[in-house]
């Protein structure tokens, strides 16, 4: 894709309406950090902003939100990797292949970094989360070698794979523990602490696997990524020591009481009670996170923590290296350099101000070294006005972060999205140095691909889907080069050779009416006149790609699209599009309707000895010759 990564780009989808643009942003927020030198002090900071905040209900606004993408529908907003830094080319097509050529893997944002999945395969074995259980798979057979028999405390989320080692990232809780019926019916349920379980197993016979260790953690999972033989973990705790108490009546005085509980609480707690701690195969309680690696923003941001913790798959799940910020995390991004995790930042009532409401909701970023595999370092935090789509909406290269984000206007005017640049400063945290506003006026972003460090492309959409070129060859200046419109709008956008991009989303009226799924062929080797090649589409038809792109798989020049349809016809399908130089054609249909997959449907397409394999819901299944029905069911 030289010609491409020749032209320093952006491709941005953006509106043409005759609205008039909000006024810009300006700078965005610079969330500086603190570092504590003791574990005194960091008790100090969380003892002091607690009491100022503490009610006669514990802390407000304590909740572990924080940007968590949400899931509507079947489709699921994951989380997502980056590649390695400074990078000169645009995405491999279609992810890792495996080793021998004839396997797939994981449909990872760039390469280099792998991401955590419901299904893993090494060509030889397949391993997925199906019907709430780790099931092992033989390929050749297709039968099913072994379920995993994983810790009672733990449901699996998602899988990392690396030679004969399983990596099994599950959790426990969030929810209410059952109360004994003695407690008596008036008093409420106790809540149950979200815990993160890692569980290492040996594949060594897959028959057999072995579960090595399993290591429990104080918080809540997001993601991992995996970098050569190194995991990165990201968990969201609470203050996991600090049990609240709340009014036992309605009258003034019990609430003085309950408030005043709740201060000799505070008062009275100790670092761990406000940071995570982990259990190692049930043994004793440690620290995760030691006081020197917390980073703690100078703009308050909340009493949870974002920990990122590092740990070398095969070499047990006690982690190796780990740092914090004290904030909340939802969306996550990887390089091989970087690790980035947003949120929306820590507000109450109370601490809400006439401005920021009429600003509208922010992100926040917090960035961590991950370079050295043996070493994670919090690098600091910054401030973007606006909302982030999800992980593909950030990108980090040579220390430089770049954000896609939607504004929403303030009362009187249109929403609009930007593209925001950062740069690391030491003491500073993320600063932002370069801006482009005003795309996709009264629109929102559907779609975001950083292609290099020059280039990246953004679609908006409310009825028609223009495109703009914008070049930032120079961060802190950039401008506008080329202008498309097109009807219709791209959820996923996946890089091709040639300077082609192929895009997967809606067809649309002019008047904004979805109508079906569509594939669309984009020409952007020429900034000044960018066009749309060709499209394919299939009236009355959404597929999982739309809001998780690991559902994707580019196989040969072959894309396929897991599918439902709410019209005639099969309504559980894999669609399938032949991508050629300039040209894309409709491939076959493959008839899902009998694989018993259950509400979500095909989730995962995949290939494993040169045959295609499809993971639902409670099953897996290999797909017929000829690739167009369901062929052997895989029976656990």
């Amino acid at each position: 894709m030289a010609a491409v990564v020749a032209a320093p780009l952006l491709l941005a989808a953006c509106t043409s309406t005759p609205d008039a643009a909000p006024d810009p942003a300006g700078p965005t927020g610079v969330a500086s950090l603190v570092r504590f030198t003791s574990c005194d002090d960091l008790l100090g900071y969380f003892q002091e902003n607690a009491l100022e905040r503490v009610t006669a209900w514990g802390l407000e606004g304590l909740g572990l939100g924080g940007g968590i993408p949400a899931a509507t529908g079947f489709f699921e907003s994951d989380l997502a990797a980056d590649a390695a830094s400074p990078r000169t080319s645009v995405m491999p097509r279609g992810g890792y292949v495996g080793p021998d050529h004839g396997t797939s893997a994981t449909n990872t944002q760039e390469e280099g970094v792998d991401e955590a999945d419901i299904v893993k395969t090494d060509g030889d074995v397949l391993v997925a989360v199906v019907g709430g259980e780790v099931r092992v798979v033989d390929v050749a057979s297709a039968e099913a070698l072994a379920t995993v028999d994983l810790p009672d405390d733990g449901h699996p989320s998602e899988l990392l794979l690396r030679v004969s080692t399983l990596l099994v990232l599950g959790q426990e809780g969030a929810g209410y523990v059952p109360l004994d019926t003695e407690i008596g019916d008036s008093a409420y349920p106790a809540g149950r602490p979200a815990r993160t379980v890692l569980t290492e197993v040996d594949l060594t016979d897959p028959a057999a696997p072995e579960v090595v260790r399993s290591t429990r953690v104080e918080g809540e999972y997001r993601s991992a990524r995996l970098v050569g033989d190194t995991v990165r973990l990201v968990m969201v705790s609470e203050p996991p020591g600090l049990d609240w108490v709340s009014p036992e009546g309605r009258s003034l005085e019990d609430e003085n009481a309950a408030l005043e509980a709740n201060r000799d609480l505070v008062e009275a707690s100790t670092i761990t009670d406000w940071l995570p701690q982990l259990s190692i195969d049930g043994g004793d309680v440690e620290p995760l996170l030691g006081c020197g690696d917390v980073g703690v923003p100078t703009e308050f941001s909340g009493f949870t923590t974002v920990s990122v913790a590092g740990l070398e798959i095969g070499g047990g799940t006690a982690p190796t290296s780990s740092a914090g910020v004290v904030g909340s995390g939802g969306t996550v991004y990887a390089s091989t350099e970087r690790m980035v995790v947003a949120s929306s930042p820590w507000s109450t009532v109370r601490d809400a101000d006439a401005e920021d409401a009429d600003r509208g909701p922010s992100s926040d970023l917090h960035a961590f070294d991950i370079s050295e595999p043996d070493a994670t370092t919090y690098v600091g935090s910054g401030r973007v006005e606006g909302r982030l789509l999800d992980q593909f909406a950030i990108d980090e290269a040579a220390g430089i972060v770049r954000v896609a984000v939607t504004r929403d206007g303030r009362p009187g005017e249109p929403s609009s999205s930007s593209l925001v640049v950062l740069a690391e400063r030491p003491g500073e945290g993320l600063v932002e140095t370069g801006r482009v506003d005003g795309m996709g006026l009264t629109e929102q972003i559907q779609a975001v691909r950083f292609l290099s460090p020059d280039l990246a492309a953004v679609v908006t959409f409310r009825q028609v889907d223009p495109l703009y070129l914008v070049d930032t060859s120079d961060p802190t200046a950039p401008t506008l080069a080329g202008e498309l419109k097109v009807p219709g709008y791209s959820a996923y956008l996946h890089p091709l050779d040639d300077g082609m991009l192929l895009g997967i989303g809606q067809h649309a009226t002019e008047d904004g009416r979805t109508t079906g799924l569509q594939a669309s062929l984009f020409d952007i080797t020429d900034p000044s006149a960018p066009r749309q090649v060709t499209t394919v589409t299939w009236e009355g038809r959404q597929s999982l790609v739309e809001g998780d792109h690991r559902a994707f798989l580019l196989w040969q020049d072959r894309a396929y699209l897991p599918s439902q349809g709410w019209g005639r016809g099969p309504q559980e399908t894999v669609e399938s599009v032949d991508v050629a130089p300039g040209l894309l054609e409709r491939g076959p249909t493959i008839d899902a309707t009998g694989m018993p997959s259950g509400y979500a449907g095909v989730r995962r397409v995949l290939v494993a000895d040169d045959r295609i394999w499809l993971v639902g819901e409670s099953t897996v299944v290999r797909v017929a010759e000829g690739n167009r029905a369901v062929g052997d069911v895989v029976g656990f």
